[in-house]
């Protein structure tokens, strides 16, 4: 019986291999050869962003690779980004599973790791209309109070630089989405909490995060001998209570006429027209309050970029006084007016994407692009890394940080513009699953940047006897986000009068 059954089973996979060879009648696209079984996964590193762009120049802009069976294209260019994740969007815009951080950690309710469909359609609608370009303009007065918190820190205390832009993305967030107040200090319970959730999303969601998320036979193994499913059960319950909470807490200041300026609110007063339960509505508003890491690591990428490029930051500064002066700090009216300031942005964007590997899309059909064939179920990678760094676009000088390349535009960089949405890079992503909460972000960073260049020159650190440290580009890996190596950068006043101008603002803001 035990063999007839091995014999059985023999047929029915050769069966089945040889109608998907005959179905897709194209080749699959190029890649690295595989091993036996677990196919290309021993390859990969935390930095894959590195390998799949050292793939790009053996196998070309789309690469194929196996990981204990699934299909995974990695894409390389500009070109074949935006023709499937943009252009064909209706079949490359669902997610993989993402058992742990899908399911378990978040009870299938974070919507930026679900599946396309429904549900996702829903809460993606309520994100936009509440995050949209116009709508974002009235959380003006807290991006303000934030920026003035965090130069308040950096006078105190600039050699916890980091800390304090942390503490600033997260409370930003949270009063965005909460309508709390500003978060004083990084060890506020809920901001700890939010730190947790956030470190288990980001390593649980990376390309090769868990083997259970390739090899589905692992979720049955037994909690006391799975400690990632022991600590998903533990963490759960947590995250719900949390986010519940501090939903529940937001709607009923609302219907007790307290604050309005939040997501919350706006999801209270519109939860039936986006037909949303509470559960739903709470998960909404959580997943974009965790989006705070990412804006903490970019301020930390351009930190770096300020002291490896010293003559950006004196141009950036420059502009800045012609606009502002220094009798002032600059506000939001400013930002429009700092063109440089604004293609430095880009630049820090552009240079070192927080997320180098972006998310993972997958396909929901059969496909055949450029002569490949693409299988449904596919779980497609955008290159973000190699994309943003492709000296074909940004010129010959990609790895460098250059402003100027946005207000001197190639063709072919013009062309990209275009294809990017104007963004001058491809770090929020593509198509239907473009980051929501852009619009948010990019207001508060340009603030934040701006008005730290007003009133601190950013230095490179010392060492212990006295001499600065040559800082480097190395990465530090979080999962999905990735940041700078660690430094003690020097944030130092840049005029007599800067520390006496920004406590007269302080006294404005009633702080």
């Amino acid at each position: 019986m035990i063999l007839l059954a091995a014999s059985t089973l023999v047929l029915l996979i050769f069966a089945r291999t040889l109608l998907v060879t005959k179905s897709r009648r194209s080749p699959l696209p190029p890649g690295p050869k595989g091993l036996p079984l677990i196919g290309n996964i021993h390859q990969l590193s935390r930095d894959a962003w590195n390998k799949f762009t050292e793939w790009k120049r053996t196998h070309g802009p789309v690469v194929h690779i196996k990981l204990f069976g699934q299909d995974v294209i990695v894409l390389n260019t500009l070109k074949a980004a935006t023709d499937l994740l943009d252009k064909r969007a209706a079949i490359y815009s669902s997610r993989p599973q993402f058992y742990i951080v899908g399911q378990m950690l978040t009870e299938g309710y974070f919507f930026v790791f679900q599946s396309y469909g429904e549900l996702w359609r829903r809460m993606r609608r309520a994100a936009h209309e509440s995050l949209r370009n116009g709508a974002v303009q009235q959380f003006g007065a807290i991006e303000t109070a934030e920026t003035a918190l965090l130069l308040k820190d950096l006078l105190a205390a600039p050699q916890r630089w980091e800390q304090h832009m942390e503490r600033m993305a997260a409370s930003t967030l949270l009063a965005a989405c909460y309508g709390t107040d500003p978060a004083l200090s990084a060890d506020d319970p809920a901001m700890k909490l939010l730190h947790t959730f956030t470190r288990q999303i980001v390593q649980s969601g990376y390309v090769d995060g868990n083997l259970v998320e390739y090899l589905p036979f692992l979720r049955h193994i037994p909690t006391s001998l799975a400690p990632w499913k022991k600590a998903a059960l533990e963490w759960a319950p947590k995250f719900t209570r949390l986010f519940g909470d501090l939903y529940s807490h937001s709607r009923d200041r609302v219907i007790n006429g307290g604050r309005s300026d939040s997501i919350s609110a706006m999801m209270v007063e519109n939860q039936d027209k986006y037909n949303l339960t509470d559960k739903e509505t709470a998960w909404l508003v959580a997943t974009i309050a965790a989006a705070y890491d990412t804006l903490a690591g970019v301020m930390s990428w351009w930190a770096l970029a300020m002291v490896l490029y010293p003559d950006v930051q004196k141009k950036a500064q420059a502009e800045i006084d012609s606009v502002v002066g220094r009798t002032r700090l600059p506000s939001l009216e400013d930002l429009d007016k700092l063109v440089y300031v604004k293609a430095m942005l880009k630049e820090a964007l552009r240079w070192h994407p927080v997320g180098p590997l972006g998310m993972q899309h997958r396909s929901t059909e059969d496909d055949v692009y450029e002569g490949y064939f693409i299988p449904k179920g596919t779980i497609c990678i955008a290159n973000v890394w190699a994309i943003n760094r492709d000296p074909t676009l940004w010129g010959l000088d990609a790895d460098e940080f250059r402003p100027e390349r946005y207000l001197e535009p190639t063709e072919a960089l013009a062309a990209a513009m275009a294809d990017t949405k104007d963004e001058g890079h491809v770090s929020f992503g593509f198509g239907r699953r473009i980051c929501v909460g852009r619009h948010l972000a990019r207001d508060s960073l340009l603030l934040n940047m701006a008005s730290i260049l007003w009133m601190f020159n950013i230095k490179a650190p010392l060492d212990a006897s006295g001499k600065e440290i040559y800082c480097v580009e190395d990465s530090v890996d979080h999962g999905l986000v990735v940041r700078p190596q660690e430094y003690q950068h020097r944030f130092e006043p840049r005029f007599p009068d800067a520390q006496a101008i920004f406590e007269s603002h302080k006294e404005s803001l009633d702080m």
